[in-house]
């Protein structure tokens, strides 16, 4: 059911084509347009009815109507479309009189960004910030609103002193409603971020969002929550993490290319915070299954190639397609890098505060650039506390210092290895060393709370922790 939270009549002064025929038709006709003032353009596949009557009609893909045989009398125009419902937002034109014989021209739009927005937001959220994100939370598997799950929107304010970088963070929240719907105002029209919802123990996807056009309108899913019971049948208190997280039955399948169109093969593609990781085939075909339904990120790698991040709604309904674009890497040449820009990056993704308590290993990008390690676990084999193994074929690999387990995290995103061999599915097989940033090695448990990793009977695992200069912009 559609909530209405505003009623505009979006309209051109509306004309009346009168025409004398001998006899008058006993029925009137509208024709007209259908606009996006928040996207730009004309409005395709929307709803255009008429009050009063079952008379309506779609739009084309000019966004252009036309409504026969409707009865005369005082109407007026209503608007429906996807787009509104995401905006929970009425939109109808100003009643008139319809004559028999007569035709109507009606334009008809939804309103643009600053309209809504000043909607939406009160004057002192648009005094803090002149943009605003609204949207939908709902359920994955199956459209129900996702009610009192939360959206929040993070950045960090830098002001750089003449020897100091000084961070401010930043947020906006906002709780989703009874039908799902949200709203966060107040935000800095030059801020470009990653915006994510949640819900207990689930988080989606940060989606990234360019507030430049002053409204951003994003709808997220979330798996559904499953309660846990007790013996009698009653609802538990605390549903556990591992009965919030069902077993997922989603499907994701798509297509790696190159920026010509031609087909990636041997692509490492891998779903966020889920062990599932595949390699795309010669037609550079993939398919991940088992998923979790909810907005997810799929990320898609390949040496020689810059990696690709996307957010994409997986759901066990209907099998979600993706195409994912990869461009060649190019390396950021040393004469063109700035000092300040690459401590900006390692301040944003907290380096530079974990190298200054101590606690790890740290190679900073001037330390990586010193060594020029051919590969990652060349860089690895610096550090005490791992050591290096060689398989039967002669290929080196890392492990803890007393042979114990190391789990890798990429990005700030926990690497999983899928079912492939142990050595190819680490970071060094997929990671080209001129990709490498930053890297921090921690012993098992002394590793920060975000990177601390645990082997299958319980017991902590040397953590390292990889940031490509993709990730710090560098």
């Amino acid at each position: 059911m559609r909530a209405a939270a505003l009623a505009v009549g979006l309209v051109l002064p509306m004309s009346v084509a009168s025409q004398q025929p001998a006899q008058r038709a006993p029925h009137s006709q509208i024709v007209g347009a259908a606009v996006d003032s928040v996207y730009g353009g004309y409005l395709a596949g929307a709803i255009v009815s008429v009050s009063g009557t079952a008379r309506s009609a779609i739009t084309d893909s000019a966004g252009r109507f036309r409504i026969d045989s409707i009865p005369p009398g005082r109407r007026f125009v209503e608007l429906m479309h996807p787009l509104l419902d995401t905006l929970v937002m009425l939109v109808r034109t100003p009643e008139r009189d319809l004559r028999a014989g007569d035709t109507t021209v009606v334009f008809i739009g939804i309103p643009s960004p600053a309209t809504i927005v000043a909607t939406k937001c009160s004057a002192a959220e648009r005094a803090r910030g002149a943009a605003a994100l609204v949207g939908m939370v709902l359920d994955a598997d199956s459209d129900v609103p996702a009610a009192g799950s939360t959206v929040t929107v993070q950045w960090t304010d830098y002001q750089l002193g003449s020897k100091t970088i000084n961070r401010a963070p930043q947020f906006r929240n906002a709780v989703a409603g009874a039908d799902g719907s949200y709203r966060v105002c107040g935000l800095p029209d030059d801020l470009a971020t990653g915006v994510i919802a949640f819900r207990g123990a689930d988080t989606t996807a940060a989606v990234p969002v360019d507030f430049s056009r002053k409204l951003a309108v994003i709808s997220f899913r979330l798996p559904a929550v499953v309660a846990a019971t007790t013996a009698g049948g009653l609802a538990a208190a605390a549903p556990t993490r591992s009965q919030q997280r069902p077993p997922g039955r989603a499907t994701l399948t798509g297509k790696v290319i190159d920026a010509s169109g031609q087909a990636v093969s041997a692509a490492r593609v891998a779903l966020e915070a889920d062990e599932a990781v595949t390699i795309s085939n010669d037609a550079g075909e993939f398919e991940l299954t088992g998923l979790r339904g909810g907005t997810r990120e799929v990320s898609v790698r390949r040496i020689g190639f810059e990696p690709v991040e996307r957010a994409v709604d997986v759901d066990a309904r209907f099998p979600a397609t993706v195409t994912v674009r990869l461009t060649k890497f190019v390396p950021v040449l040393e004469t063109v890098r700035v000092t300040a820009m690459r401590d900006l990056g390692l301040q944003r993704v907290g380096f530079a505060q974990r190298e200054r308590a101590g606690g790890g290993k740290y190679f900073s990008p001037e330390e990586i650039d010193k060594r020029r390690p051919q590969r990652l676990n060349y860089l690895l084999e610096a550090v005490p506390s791992l050591r290096t193994g060689t398989t039967s074929d002669g290929r080196r690999y890392i492990t803890g210092r007393s042979g114990d387990c190391i789990r890798y995290f990429v990005d700030g995103r926990r690497w999983f290895s899928g079912s492939g061999n142990d050595i190819d599915s680490t970071p060094d097989y997929w990671l080209s060393a001129t990709e490498l940033g930053a890297v921090e090695v921690y012993t098992p448990g002394f590793a920060p709370a975000e990177f601390m990793g645990f082997s299958n009977n319980g017991s902590p695992c040397s953590s390292v922790v990889i940031w490509t200069k993709f990730k710090l912009r560098i």
